[in-house]
């Protein structure tokens, strides 16, 4: 991901969808990060729906991301792991993955944190909740678009990925503050119009004129 692309981010959660239907989607459509947040599934279940992922994705221009387990992520050789700010530092996931995870996220939801994030180097930085969201069952103070624009300029030469409560109706909201890069997680997982959702989403990415 460069920071002057505009991407798509799609996390995998509850979905409705077989995993590697998702995963052929994402690939069809050039998604650049796919993300396995299965917060409730075992260990054994968690590397089985990554295998069935990257039987799709591996040797694509869609990375695949793993959440929170450095562990789990060096035993599938996922493309990249996911960390939040309750997890283990980067510089620990570092040191249990080796080389074999080549790159790390972080999330932030505040500008606080996304100065301390900056400062350990991710590949790219999550930013939010923007707007109200479900997905987590004790949930971060929303961002609101106001403060994107600032998030953006922080990170600096580093993406910054706007999540959380973003769908068809406030993407364009989310763009026009600035963000370059998007993730959105129930708008896709919860819809039999994924595919639909998808096409449509990187098609108003391809095309969005700042």
């Amino acid at each position: 991901m460069t920071k002057n692309d505009f991407g798509l981010y799609l996390i995998i959660t509850k979905p409705f969808f077989p995993y590697k239907k998702i995963a052929e989607t994402a690939v069809k459509y050039n998604v650049k990060y796919l993300q396995l947040r299965e917060k409730e599934l075992s260990d054994r279940d968690i590397l089985q729906a990554a295998g069935e992922i990257m039987s799709v994705t591996n040797g694509t221009e869609t990375r695949f991301v793993l959440n929170d387990r450095a562990d789990l992520a060096y035993l599938c050789g996922a493309d990249c792991l996911h960390l939040g700010q309750e997890d283990i530092s980067i510089t620990d996931a570092k040191k249990i993955c080796g080389e074999k995870v080549s790159e790390f996220g972080l999330s932030t939801h505040n500008l606080k944190q996304v100065k301390e994030a900056v400062r350990l180097k991710p590949d790219y930085i999550g930013f939010g909740p923007v707007f109200q969201t479900p997905t987590k069952k004790i949930p971060d103070p929303v961002t609101g678009t106001e403060i994107i624009a600032e998030a953006v300029e922080l990170a600096g030469d580093i993406p910054v990925v706007a999540i959380g409560g973003i769908n068809g109706e406030n993407l364009t909201s989310v763009l026009d503050a600035g963000a370059k890069n998007v993730c959105m997680v129930r708008y896709f997982m919860d819809s039999v119009h994924f595919e639909t959702r998808v096409e449509k989403t990187v098609d108003i990415l391809k095309n969005y004129d700042r």
